[in-house]
């Protein structure tokens, strides 16, 4: 089994402001501070490392599902190809699906195709529902991003 860490995207990964990625001209995602440094030191320390995201903006059609794949995709490239996979939810809170955060279905989702210790995993977020995401799916530890990169 495998030790994974996972990582929220808006507000954790990149910079977010009222549900929405905040892009440069050219559309990719404004990064926070401190993540290539410190997301380089501390992806050494796990066997994978994955992208959880709500995206309920997909769902409202507010953007399309293949511009958060590109915006996860350029991430993945600009950090030196630190993610081994990534999961999003395009749902809305009323469609009670069994992915959207605080759900655990993502993080299931990921263990079962990769052989996951949950258990033995570490999951950052910005928001509570990343919290109870974590616990839900049995992640045996959860990081605030302020204390995680250093804000």
């Amino acid at each position: 089994m495998e030790r994974a860490l996972f990582l929220d995207f808006g507000g954790t990964l990149v910079l977010a402001r009222d549900g929405r990625t905040v892009v440069d001209g050219d559309g990719n995602p404004l990064l926070m501070p401190h993540v290539p440094e410190v997301l380089a030191r501390m992806r050494p320390r796990f066997d994978t490392c994955f992208i959880v995201s709500n995206q309920a903006r997909i769902g409202r059609g507010e953007i399309a599902e293949a511009e958060v794949r590109r915006r996860f995709a350029w991430l993945n490239e600009r950090l030196g190809r630190p993610f081994t996979d990534w999961r999003l939810c395009p749902h809305q809170e009323e469609d009670a699906c069994f992915c959207r955060k605080p759900k655990p279905g993502m993080f299931l989702d990921l263990a079962a195709g990769y052989g996951i210790d949950l258990a033995g995993s570490t999951h950052v977020g910005d928001a509570e529902k990343d919290r109870v995401a974590a616990a839900a799916a049995g992640v045996g530890t959860f990081v605030p991003a302020r204390e995680f990169f250093g804000w």
